[in-house]
């Protein structure tokens, strides 16, 4: 399994993989025909973390660096707690890798050195299956694989804050 983003669609090798679209609109803004896997899109909350990303962007020339990072890495925390709760949490990781297959492209738009939801159902899968699943094209890119280890470790401390609540209900 590989993640990818629409616009290396054209670079996929289909006769080796099966892209599988994961965003909320399964593709269809740049024309996808292919097959895409819902549950594993943000789209009961997408929206409302989109407006704050650009409500922080629009500040960005008025409030400090500090700040503007504050408020950015506290929205895509909020997002991963969200994401892994609504969208994960419920799935059995082994059932959804097997109904995807082992030789799928997870898509969505983001480039891989921005954050996205296709790093996060990869650690995902990641941790819970003990597997590896690179970004096609850029498995030898530091910066890729910095972006996907530095989300897959937020949705670690998400994972291990959730079973410490549960513990002690």
């Amino acid at each position: 399994m590989k993640t990818s983003y629409y616009a290396k669609l054209k670079n996929i090798d289909t006769t080796k993989y099966l892209p599988i679209a994961i965003s909320g609109d399964e593709g269809k803004l740049v024309g996808f025909q292919g097959r895409a896997e819902r549950k594993l899109s943000p789209y009961s909350f997408f929206k409302s973390w989109k407006a704050r990303e650009n409500e922080i962007e629009e500040m960005k020339d008025y409030i400090s660096q500090n700040e503007y990072k504050r408020l950015k890495e506290e929205n895509q925390d909020d997002y991963i707690e969200k994401f892994y709760n609504k969208v994960l949490k419920p799935l059995d990781p082994a059932e959804i890798f097997n109904f995807l297959c082992d030789n799928a492209v997870l898509l969505c738009f983001e480039k891989p050195t921005e954050f996205c939801h296709r790093f996060l159902v990869a650690g995902w899968l990641e941790i819970n299956l003990g597997i590896e699943i690179d970004e096609l094209g850029f498995e030898n890119d530091f910066k890729v694989k910095a972006n996907k280890d530095r989300l897959k470790e937020k949705l670690l401390k998400v994972i291990a804050n959730e079973n410490t609540k549960e513990k002690s209900c």
